[in-house]
């Protein structure tokens, strides 16, 4: 039996319209589309404690300049990573530069075969598609020794949206293999591991599946049931009572909860009392360029952006201008983004570095853009 996780919407392609206002447009799940829109701000909740649902609409944008700042910087870093891709389509040795390179240019709006990116992007996954091995894993120059899982997952995800916008039989073909890999290689307890094999599970490795597994449902490639509601029930165990989530167990860290959260409302569990729980926790955590509660910068708030967009109203509202802002006054001249002193991400630990930052700056700033029906309510 197959599963089709709420809230999910079929996409197959992805129109790329010449108005600006439509750059801000969010597909909801009824059967129309709002006006050109904002997801500057949205409506309250009813009440303080009122459910965190996925909103059904969004809100006419009237910040003009706020938008300008925005698309203006992505634009510069959109072009920062198409000056660096390589000669062989690649960014990085490591294939997690890669996938989020190409999903950065997507999320822009850019497609292969059309626009001024065509190009790049096309050679961009022709080099990702070639990394699949025989039984269906991607595999990077980086991985040895250190598992494939958290790449494979990128590239999934990254093979999902570039299917949905043009469904070749070839991409097809890799993307159910992909899926194939991270379906059979869920754990006994529902999670998953850094290497594909079902013996042990953390939150870290298994949100990057859940993220890959709800792109792949978008375009419309079968999800066991079992699979989604073993995932449920893994993420679950991981909340802490008082809010938050675990790495493995329910102690809480800043980039686990963000995570955790994330996880449930990807698999249509955006009421579960430990989503709004995990959006108390992660309401008390700083929002600024240091290293102070948060280890993993781009990590924690490539999944915090994601789960506050999802839970909407006050959540989104309070959370979203702030990492904005912090974002657009630390992009460089050239485009691209460092990290912020003293983290872990400071280290060399997933290649060119200036790559992933910019790369994952760029996919936090474009939640308001909606291309990429992965991160859609």
């Amino acid at each position: 039996m197959i599963h089709r996780i709420p809230g999910t919407i079929r996409i197959r392609t992805i129109a790329i319209v010449a108005s600006f206002a439509a750059f801000f447009v969010v597909l909801p799940r009824h059967s129309t589309l709002t006006d050109p829109a904002s997801l500057y701000s949205q409506d309250e909740p009813a009440a303080a404690d009122a459910p965190t649902t996925p909103a059904e609409t969004a809100i006419p944008l009237t910040e003009s300049k706020v938008v300008d700042r925005v698309t203006s910087a992505l634009d510069r870093s959109i072009e920062y990573l198409a000056n660096h891709q390589r000669p062989d389509g690649s960014w990085d040795n490591c294939n997690a530069g890669n996938a989020l390179s190409l999903l950065a240019m997507l999320g822009r709006g850019h497609v292969p075969g059309r626009g001024p990116y065509r190009d790049i992007l096309s050679k961009g996954q022709d080099y990702l598609l070639k990394t699949q091995n025989d039984q269906g894993v991607f595999i990077s120059k980086r991985t040895a020794g250190s598992g494939p899982m958290y790449e494979h997952a990128l590239c999934t995800l990254a093979c999902a949206e570039l299917y949905g916008m043009d469904p070749s039989p070839v991409l097809e073909e890799k993307l159910r293999k992909a899926v194939a890999v991270i379906i059979s290689s869920q754990s006994p307890a529902g999670g998953w591991r850094y290497h594909p094999n079902p013996n042990d599970q953390d939150l870290s490795v298994s949100v990057m599946q859940i993220v890959a597994l709800r792109a792949a449902n978008n375009a419309e490639i079968p999800v066991p049931e079992t699979t989604i509601e073993k995932a449920i029930q893994y993420v679950r165990s991981c909340a802490h009572a008082n809010g938050g989530f675990g790495y493995q167990s329910p102690a809480q860290t800043p980039q686990t909860s963000a995570a955790g959260v994330v996880s449930l409302q990807l698999l249509g569990q955006y009421t579960d009392p430990s989503v709004d729980k995990g959006l108390v926790y992660l309401s008390a955590i700083p929002i600024e360029w240091s290293n102070t509660g948060v280890q993993y910068f781009y990590y924690f708030h490539y999944y915090a952006i994601q789960a506050q967009y999802q839970a909407g109203g006050k959540w989104w509202n309070d959370w979203h201008p702030r990492i904005r802002e912090l974002l657009l006054e630390h992009q460089k001249s050239d485009g691209s983004w460092e990290v912020p002193a003293g983290t872990s991400e400071q280290a060399n630990v997933v290649g060119d570095n200036r790559i992933y930052w910019t790369a994952m700056s760029s996919l936090i700033l474009e939640i308001y853009m909606h291309y990429l029906p992965a991160y859609q309510r």
